[in-house]
């Protein structure tokens, strides 16, 4: 019977931590009109991430590699308006994950961003159609991280735009 109890006490707290760890996520889906193979050029190519994230964008795909961004038009790569991202891990054609690991000077929400990292999630549809799931981790219940929270839901929206709109493909006139 202790056991029994022991065990009751762990799966509670399983699921009792599972219920605050969800807590700490931001989940976006959206289906792309693109295959696969085109979504995983589009996020771990630089020509890929240059279509859609930045001009100034560039990936090296191996673990403890850096996908960086730079949205300032007269900046450039490596300098202080750079977004660094380190690649935690990626399986390919179906989960990439990042940490911003080098922040934009004054980025305002620099202390939350070191306890959050992003994982997406690729899943085919079609040949011609995929789903991502963004999911965000890590965020606290601090005023920092849940402003931080609302700025990248809009912000992970109009990327996740972005790239859909690099990869659409353009409509076939109809024939008359």
């Amino acid at each position: 019977m202790n056991r029994l109890a022991v065990f009751f006490v762990f799966v509670v707290s399983v699921f009792v931590s599972q219920a605050r760890a969800d807590d700490k996520r931001e989940v976006m889906e959206v289906e792309i009109e693109a295959g696969i193979d085109e979504v995983w050029k589009a996020f771990t190519t630089t020509p890929g991430l240059q279509s859609w994230v930045s001009p100034l964008a560039d990936i090296d795909l191996k673990i403890g590699g850096k996908w960086r961004a730079n949205y300032n038009r007269d900046g450039k790569l490596g300098d202080e308006s750079t977004i660094e991202n380190t690649i935690l891990s990626y399986d390919p054609k179906r989960m990439l994950s990042l940490k911003a690991t080098g922040l934009p000077k004054g980025f305002p929400f620099a202390n939350a961003a070191k306890e959050s990292w992003t994982v997406f999630y690729f899943s085919p549809l079609s040949d011609s159609r995929t789903k991502i799931r963004v999911v965000g981790l890590g965020y606290t219940e601090s005023e920092e991280s849940q402003k931080m929270r609302s700025f990248f839901k809009v912000a992970n929206k109009h990327s996740l735009d972005q790239l859909n709109a690099a990869l659409k493909r353009p409509s076939k006139p109809n024939a008359e």
